[in-house]
């Protein structure tokens, strides 16, 4: 069965860019670097299965599943080969699809993605999924309040945190727990084209995707929760222009804004 995603498309020239949300977000994430890239590139979001306007998944919610949201939009769309722009949740999604159709993918920029197993304690992520069926909400929302939310502004907690009530109660849990078992650093290996992470200095550390994947390059946003495009638009999206511009030789480097 074929869903019919919400999407936003702006702009007509250049290199198409297309973005993938994150966890209880919505294409409207993307709103300020849409509007950024739109004079010089064909710049495309949409509302995973689940989210925003889009209708919610008919079988059990998987990356896996999700993935193919991107195949489904960049045809709908048109986008033969393109830079895949995501976000957390949609951070390792967009590598699942990179690793599959690495011809399509011009580009990967994983923003603030989450990082190879053994972050967080078995112990905590024990308590966390126990709690999972009881109150999802509750759970995600210590989870943001502990790790996330740090340095991010108040309008964009609030903001985040309106979503996460939205969401279905099913579709939180399922997609909570495929969070926990999914390793993005197995993908990000099979994918030889550029990658790139836009990052928090919380997220510049030994586990973080950048330091153990090989040739992936990274740039470091300071003063910014984690979700970096909307507390600091400007300064992801001047990252992002850089990474646009140059997509150099696959060597790791490392900038700071």
């Amino acid at each position: 069965m074929t869903l019919t995603l919400v999407t936003d498309s702006r702009g007509t020239g250049g290199l198409p860019v297309l973005f993938a949300h994150s966890f209880a977000g919505d294409l409207s994430h993307w709103a300020a670097a849409l509007e950024h890239l739109k004079p010089r590139h064909r710049a495309v979001a949409f509302d995973f299965r689940g989210h925003g306007r889009s209708p919610g998944a008919v079988g059990r919610y998987s990356y896996d599943e999700l993935a193919k949201d991107i195949g489904a939009v960049a045809d709908a769309q048109e986008l033969e080969r393109f830079v895949l722009v995501g976000h957390s949740m949609g951070a390792a999604i967009a590598a699942k699809f990179a690793a599959r159709h690495s011809r399509r993918v011009e580009a990967l920029v994983l923003v603030d993605p989450p990082p190879a197993p053994g972050a967080i304690s078995a112990a905590q992520l024990q308590q966390i999924l126990a709690a999972l069926d009881k109150d999802p909400c509750a759970v995600v929302e210590q989870f943001w309040d502990q790790q996330m939310f740090i340095d991010s502004r108040p309008e964009v907690q609030q903001r985040l945190l309106a979503g996460l009530r939205k969401m279905p109660r099913r579709t939180a849990i399922e997609l909570t727990r495929e969070a926990f078992a999914v390793d993005a650093s197995i993908p990000l290996r099979r994918y030889a084209g550029p990658k790139f992470t836009i990052v928090t200095p919380r997220n510049d550390a030994p586990l973080s995707l950048h330091h153990v994947v090989p040739h992936m390059k990274h740039v470091v946003v300071k003063g910014t929760g984690h979700w970096i495009h909307l507390d600091r638009p400007d300064d992801f999206n001047a990252a992002l222009d850089g990474i646009l511009s140059q997509q150099s030789s696959p060597t790791q480097s490392r900038s700071v804004i």
